[in-house]
């Protein structure tokens, strides 16, 4: 058993270069096939061995597992935290361009004299001469980018984290007031900044 348990660990030594990469690129995949891995090797050697000193090393080794497991919460973390942001930015530029519609409409409709005023506003917040098709273009310009970029990081979240991307959390997501947003993501914690020290 001895034997079977050095040849598996040293399988194992190996292994963590491309642990150790992982964390680098910041590769989700890689890291969770090996964090699997360990988890594997861990559950079956952990007190079969005998030995003190093995024992120890695969202490050792459990918690450098652990911390592992912490970078990979400690990315989730803020891939969840870019997903609600970017869905935020979606929401207010979907505000802005309803009332860049909202206002246009006023514009059109108001008196004369009251268009002067309006005219005068705009010019005063937006710094050019108002222009219906420019307003328009450009919030809706606006809106449709953070569309794509909401749709492409929670894409990217569901892609690294199938398991954890749950009805739930997609309910969440389509909230359309930021307030209530805002309110969740609050209640999330915040990502460790910090890239753990996994030498082995």
């Amino acid at each position: 058993m001895r034997s079977e348990l050095i040849a598996e660990y040293m399988a194992l030594h190996e292994r963590w270069k491309s642990v150790q990469r992982g964390v680098q690129i910041h590769d989700v995949p890689r890291l969770k096939l090996n964090l699997k891995v360990m988890r594997d090797f861990l559950d079956r050697w952990q007190g079969e061995s005998g030995e003190l000193a093995t024992e120890r090393t695969l202490s050792e080794l459990r918690a450098k597992n652990q911390r592992i497991t912490a970078v990979l919460e400690s990315w989730f973390l803020e891939a969840l935290h870019r997903v609600i942001d970017k869905r935020l930015r979606w929401l207010i530029a979907e505000h802005r361009f309803r009332f860049a519609v909202e206002y246009i409409s006023v514009i059109q409709v108001a008196p004369r004299i009251l268009q002067a005023q309006l005219r005068g506003l705009f010019f005063h917040e937006f710094g050019y001469e108002f222009c219906a098709e420019r307003l328009y273009r450009e919030a809706e310009a606006v809106a449709d980018r953070h569309e794509r970029e909401y749709k492409k990081a929670l894409s990217t979240l569901a892609t690294d984290w199938p398991e954890r991307v749950t009805t739930e959390l997609h309910s969440r997501l389509c909230a359309t007031n930021p307030r209530q947003l805002r309110r969740w993501k609050a209640t999330l914690p915040m990502p460790s900044l910090s890239l753990w020290n996994l030498a082995l």
